[in-house]
């Protein structure tokens, strides 16, 4: 089989979505396929969101294809004059206005981008059985486009975040136009089924944990400080809507019961944290970013950890957390008390300082319960999230797709290799 995923984003930059792109794409290779990435963007937005959509399309840096591995990484960089015919896509920045006419200016500049990337796309897809695409808005409609000229089974996984990404109308009907659609969870796929996503697309496949082969607690321990303390561990962008600033808001709660426990934030800083451990307890470290070693030494090192995220659909982080054996106490976003409770596996709590102590301290003064749901999680991620797991399940809905297409160019030679013929059995 060969593959083609296409990715806004990819390695070096490192994030969930780019995580599962690399794995899916090295375990398949491993398997003896072809795969190919294709991929836009490669460092962080360094502009406003506001201004974000103008580095997805007319400021994008320029990058050259590379191969990850043995991966083959095509760079979808705009040439000097690709941006000046992509540039009507500015007005969507304009103050306010950008806001307030989302729709109509989305829709506006799209087929600016399709004109420059569209043959770009079909000529990166030549002998492809499957495009999985999991960049959404321009990138991820183009794509489709492409594929669907050329008459190539098309997926996307969407990562809908409810009411604030990915559910706008053009969105939607990009979805129905797929040939099947991933949700991460099963919340997830019902909310795509309920905006108009036909049930038969539609399909329940996660991703990955993404950790070294092995973790060292008792040296992280030892690095920073920790002796025997309860350790509360965070890692993630310092995002408010992640749960950063609310977990620091319930250091102190937890503190008048329990005064030896310590908090470990790791993660870059964004525009609003940049003062939030200027003058601290030394009770809290923040390490800022670090290594996936590092991170792993931490995760193993920790006795719960905490993100109380309220826009998540599936994070890696809990999944990396819960293979290593730890509770989790994480967030109301949707889908996510049905990730941690439903499965025993944590506690789900909003961004109330009170709550987040209250459950922090469940946990840590209970050894039994905070032993019974990391065991939990543990055997969830290796069940259901593992990267053979998944790949399996992707590998299993492309071949059902190469089937699909196969038969509807050929009806009469699948019937004919099924030991049958045109007319039925007699």
């Amino acid at each position: 089989m060969k593959l083609l995923l296409v990715t806004q984003y990819y390695y070096p930059f490192i994030g969930g979505v780019e995580t599962h792109v690399r794995q899916v794409a090295q375990e398949f290779l491993r398997q003896g396929h072809e795969v190919e990435i294709v991929a836009a963007t490669f460092a962080p937005c360094p502009l406003s969101a506001s201004n974000a959509v103008l580095y997805f399309n007319l400021l994008t840096p320029a990058y050259d294809s590379y191969k990850d591995g043995e991966v083959q990484v095509h760079a979808l960089t705009p040439t000097p004059i690709d941006r000046l015919r992509m540039f009507p896509i500015a007005v969507r920045a304009i103050p306010k206005l950008g806001g307030k006419f989302y729709n109509q200016f989305n829709q506006l500049g799209y087929p600016f981008y399709k004109s420059v990337f569209l043959d770009r796309l079909k000529a990166l897809m030549k002998d492809v059985d499957v495009v999985h695409s999991l960049a959404g808005n321009y990138l991820g409609w183009t794509a489709q486009a492409a594929a669907q000229e050329l008459k190539i089974p098309f997926v996307c996984t969407p990562f809908v975040h409810p009411h604030q990404w990915g559910d706008d109308p053009m969105s939607i009907e990009y979805y129905q136009r797929s040939n099947a659609v991933i949700g991460l969870l099963k919340s997830d796929r019902d909310y795509l089924e309920s905006i108009g996503v036909a049930g038969d697309k539609l399909h329940t496949i996660g991703v990955s944990p993404d950790l070294p082969a092995s973790s060292d607690p008792i040296a992280f321990r030892e690095r920073h400080g920790l002796q025997n303390y309860p350790v509360v561990l965070y890692t993630g962008r310092m995002m408010p809507q992640k749960g950063a600033k609310a977990l620091l808001n319930a250091t102190e709660k937890v503190w008048a019961t329990n005064p030896d426990v310590r908090f470990v934030f790791i993660g870059p800083h964004t525009v609003e944290s940049q003062h939030w451990f200027n003058s601290t307890d030394p009770r809290i470290q923040y390490l800022g970013k670090v290594s996936n070693q590092e991170k792993a030494d931490a995760l193993a090192a920790c006795d719960v950890f905490c993100m109380p995220s309220m826009s998540e659909i599936l994070p890696t982080v809990y999944l990396e957390a819960w293979s290593l054996g730890k509770p989790v106490v994480g967030g109301y976003a949707e889908g996510l008390p049905e990730l941690i409770e439903n499965n025993r596996a944590g506690i789900a709590v909003s961004q109330n300082a009170d709550e987040i102590a209250a459950a922090l301290l469940r946990v840590l003064q209970n050894p039994e319960l905070c032993q019974e749901f990391g065991r939990s999680g543990q055997v969830m991620v290796e069940e259901r999230y593992s990267v053979p797991a998944v790949v399996n399940q992707l590998y299993t809905l492309y071949g059902k797709l190469q089937h699909d297409r196969i038969q509807s160019k050929h009806p009469n030679h699948l019937a004919a290799s099924l030991g049958g013929s045109e007319h039925g059995k007699y």
